[in-house]
C-alpha cells in the first residue's frame, strides 16, 4: 500500500487539490498545505521509521 504524507505536518490525510488536471497539485486536510510533490511511502513502517527520524510521534499524527 502506498500512501502520500504532508510535507509540512507529516499528516497522511493527503488529497488531490483543484487543478488537478493541469499540474498535478495535493492539499493536506490537517494543515491545509498545498504541495506538487508529497512525500510517498510504500509502507506503514518506513513512515513510522520516518517519523521516528524526524522526531515525530506516530500518535501526534493521529490527531
Amino acid at each position: 500500500m502506498s500512501f502520500r504524507v504532508c510535507i509540512n505536518c507529516y499528516g497522511i490525510r493527503v488529497y488531490p487539490y483543484m487543478g488537478f488536471m493541469v499540474g498535478q497539485r495535493y492539499q493536506c486536510q490537517d494543515c491545509q498545505e498545498q504541495m506538487v510533490i508529497p512525500i510517498e511511502f510504500d509502507t506503514q513502517e518506513d513512515y513510522e521509521a520516518f517519523l521516528k527520524e524526524m522526531g515525530v510521534s506516530p500518535k501526534d499524527q493521529e490527531e
